[in-house]
């Protein structure tokens, strides 16, 4: 069995017995990537390869879901941080907030320029 651990920039990917005993480290993929390196790939047995590409689907899906829920929820947040912007913000957090909104909105027109007819 094949257990996955989440590390900030990689996956850990270590083989251990359904019944106990140790662990057998198999090696660490970055989540940039998303691909067995070849080392890896000759410690690997039966449908190992097939599970760890599995794991690479719901990486991606799950990103992918997480992006949208951050989308569909922008406007709330942007209503809140504006709200605090103007009810307690201090001076440094107002310049804080200004600085990612203006920088927002030139990545944006900037976009939509390169993108534009």
């Amino acid at each position: 069995m094949l257990l996955f651990i989440d590390e900030p920039r990689n996956i850990k990917i270590v083989r251990q017995d359904p019944d106990g005993g140790a662990r057998v480290p198999l090696g660490k993929i970055k989540k940039q990537e998303l691909t067995v390196p070849e080392d890896m790939a000759t410690q690997l047995k039966g449908t190992e390869l097939e599970e760890i590409e599995s794991a690479f689907d719901l990486l991606t899906e799950g990103e992918a879901c997480r992006i949208k829920g951050t989308v569909a929820g922008f406007p709330i947040t942007i209503r809140e941080v504006l709200s605090y912007y103007k009810d307690v913000a201090t001076p440094a957090e107002q310049r804080w907030i200004l600085s990612a909104i203006l920088e927002g909105l030139r990545q944006v027109r900037r976009h939509d320029r390169e993108h534009a007819a």
